[in-house]
């Protein structure tokens, strides 16, 4: 007859494993919460920054395109410059990127377009 001892030792492993993925899981998909006031950057051809937090307070930006064109951003210090190879935020949609930097770069291909930038923590 084979000894149970390994069971018990394997059940409360297992047990952790268990809660600490299901606390994972809800720690993950915490919504987006406000940490500070929008501000705008009007995009154009040539690349502009906007400061949207005094110092590294959120870890994530909420943007939205309220343009009809992309707007290419990168985060960044005072000296953060965007091109036409950064991150694109599609025309008409709102993105939540991890970004704990103090400014925001946006540029556009040509046509204008104003991005909407929220600090703030969460999805």
């Amino acid at each position: 007859m084979r000894s149970l001892q390994p069971l018990r030792v394997l059940a409360p492993a297992a047990l952790v494993l268990i809660f600490s993925s299901i606390y994972m899981c809800a720690r993950a998909q915490v919504p987006f919460l406000a940490g500070g006031a929008t501000v705008s950057l009007a995009a154009t051809g040539t690349t502009s920054r906007v400061q949207v937090q005094t110092g590294p307070n959120s870890k994530a930006m909420r943007l939205y395109n309220s343009g009809t064109v992309a707007v290419f951003i990168v985060c960044g210090d005072v000296t953060a410059t965007a091109t036409v190879a950064s991150l694109p935020i599609a025309p008409g949609t709102v993105e939540v990127l991890g970004c704990a930097q103090q400014y925001v770069a946006g540029i556009t291909a040509g046509t204008a377009a104003t991005l909407y930038i929220t600090p703030g923590d969460g999805l």
